[in-house]
């Protein structure tokens, strides 16, 4: 299950035994999870998951809050790969020195030239 999609998940399993007001907002968020706003490799925010983090304290949901805080919804292994392969991915790899792609495992794909 893709991260985003076990957020939404989770935020919709709060949202089932909230207040009507309170289920309103977790279901808000849901559905922003569940389109990728959130995801680590997301382009929305500079760092989405604090993003996330600082909008659950602000409505008050800390308990949500510190579980984002705790990695629970952190991207896995195979998200964080697929982003690497990805243009934005190989447009931010090529910004970093040789040394520094190695460092992180990062590895530049041939340009396909047409």
């Amino acid at each position: 299950m893709r991260t985003r999609d076990k957020l939404a998940a989770e935020l919709r399993l709060v949202a089932a035994k909230a207040t009507p007001e309170n289920a309103a907002k977790y279901e808000a968020f849901a559905v922003r999870a569940a389109t990728g706003e959130f995801d680590d490799y997301g382009e929305k925010y500079v760092c989405p998951i604090t993003q996330l983090y600082q909008e659950l304290m602000a409505a008050g949901f800390g308990k949500f809050a510190m579980r984002v805080e705790e990695g629970e919804f952190d991207a896995t292994r195979e998200e964080s790969d697929e982003w690497a392969a990805s243009e934005a991915g190989q447009e931010a790899a090529r910004m970093l020195s040789p040394e520094m792609r190695s460092m992180l495992g990062l590895v530049l794909k041939e340009k396909e030239t047409k």
